[in-house]
């Protein structure tokens, strides 16, 4: 799986969204007001900063620190790297900013 698929798979359990019905230019923030009340991931009162951020880079620190494919260390991106303070505001910002994530080693030390 490329890193924008894991990405999109991490932002549909984050939100309760369909991945391939997700526009990469949408704002993180309008997603995640936009699915407030999903049936599948309800978060109706919980404000996208700093709660709905931190929960995001958990679930990205979880996929990226699995075996199989691009490990990558997610703990380098903090609820300011996101809007309204930092750059990460859309899908796409986001995906970029998760390639520039330090790797993480294979386990193994390949």
């Amino acid at each position: 799986m490329t890193i924008r698929e894991r990405v999109n798979t991490v932002l549909s359990d984050w939100c309760g969204e369909v991945p391939f019905e997700l526009d990469p230019t949408m704002s993180l923030s309008d997603l995640w007001i936009s699915t407030r009340n999903n049936a599948t991931r309800p978060h109706n009162g919980i404000d996208f900063q700093p709660d709905g951020v931190q929960d995001l880079l958990s679930k990205l620190a979880s996929e990226f620190k699995k075996p199989e494919g691009d490990r990558k260390r997610i703990s380098v991106l903090t609820a300011n790297s996101f809007k309204p303070n930092g750059t990460i505001d859309t899908i796409n910002t986001l995906v970029d900013a998760v390639v520039r994530c330090p790797n993480i080693p294979t386990p193994g030390g390949t």
